[in-house]
Formats: C-alpha cells, structure tokens, sequence
C-alpha cells in the first residue's frame, strides 16, 4: 500500500515537472528511457541555461557533473578537487548543478545562484560559496554579493519567480531520478557514483 501511494505521488510530480522538460525539447521518456543519446548529457540538455554552472568548454571530450548543496560539507571538501581538474586537463568541463536537500536554506541558497546566473554572476556567486571560511553565516553572504557586485535588488526580484524555483526542483528531481541518495552525486561521464571520492580514484573514469 505504502509503495502505491509512492508510486502515485512520484507520477503526480513527473507530471507537474514535465512542463519544465517540454520546454527543453526533451521528454521525461527520452530523459530517462531513451538510450540513443548518453544519459549524463541529456541531462544538460532538460535544464535550462540558468541552472548551469559550468567550468571547461562545451566540447570538452570528458563531462563531469555534480549535483550538490551549499551546506554539504563533502560537496565543500571535493569542490576546488574539481575545479583543479578543470583547470588541469583543457579535455573535460566541471558540471555543478542544485540538488538542495539538507535544509530550507539550502534550497534559498540554491535558488540564489540560479537567480545570479540572470547577472552572469552565477559561477562566482557558486565559487565564493564555497571559498567561505568557516560556517556560511547572513553576514557573509551579505558581503560576498556585495564584492562580487551582485545586484541585490534584482537578485530578490528574480529569486522570486516561479521559473527560478520551478528549475531548483527540476535539478532535484533529475538527481533524484539519476539515483542521487545525498550529496555530493557525481557523474565522471557515464559513471555514477554517491557520496565523496577523493579525485584521483575518479580520474580513471575519464577518456
């Protein structure tokens, strides 16, 4: 019974979160059915531009994605891993996408970059996260948007709009449906792998 009304609630969301993938010419069939295409980068293809963070170009040989939270402290510890890899090998780009999951703040913070992307601030914003020292406090967050010269009044603007929050869920639900239990959850290309794994254990994985 317990497993019905799951299955239930799961198609309910699948439908409401269906729209977002529509808009990206992808179905949730092609998403997590289809496999013509390989699965790691159909999931770029359903998210829109403003959920992206990326480092490396888009015709990198290798895609490295994580889906993350700004309050994981595993996520905090493997971030400048990747963005070292990034800047190592010109062959691979560094995917950061919201997967939320800890905390209501979470989900404001999460939220926050995506809506900074509007600015072209968004990686930065994502970078400077993760460079705090220590515990992420209201006073440091103040003070890091006002270094990066962020746009206070529209970043609540636009952090309030339905298609900001709309794509933090459709992040979240993607992770989910990839098989993402926690954070950090990396692909290393077709790979998946939940939870840290120090970065040259991961490295094989690439091309």
């Amino acid at each position: 019974m317990k497993f019905k009304i799951t299955l239930i609630i799961f198609n309910i969301f699948l439908l409401l979160i269906s729209k977002q993938l529509h808009s990206k010419d992808i179905t949730l069939n092609e998403l997590f059915f289809d496999d013509s295409e390989p699965y790691h980068l159909k999931i770029l293809e359903a998210l829109p531009k403003h959920a992206i963070i990326q480092i490396g170009p888009d015709d990198a040989e290798n895609t490295v994605i994580e889906f993350m939270d700004y309050f994981c402290g595993y996520c905090k510890k493997i971030h400048p891993e990747l963005i070292d890899l990034a800047q190592r090998r010109s062959d691979t780009r560094v995917v950061f996408l919201q997967h939320p999951i800890l905390s209501e703040s979470s989900k404001v913070i999460a939220e926050m970059v995506v809506a900074a992307n509007y600015q072209n601030k968004g990686t930065e914003l994502h970078n400077g996260l993760f460079s705090i020292s220590g515990s992420l406090t209201q006073e440091k967050l103040d003070q890091l948007i006002k270094d990066l010269d962020i746009n206070i009044t529209k970043l609540r603007i636009d952090m309030g709009k339905d298609e900001i929050k709309n794509t933090v869920k459709l992040s979240s639900f993607i992770a989910m449906g990839s098989g993402s239990r926690g954070t950090p959850a990396l692909f290393f290309n077709e790979e998946f792998l939940g939870g840290y794994v120090p970065i040259n254990q991961l490295e094989r994985f690439l091309k």
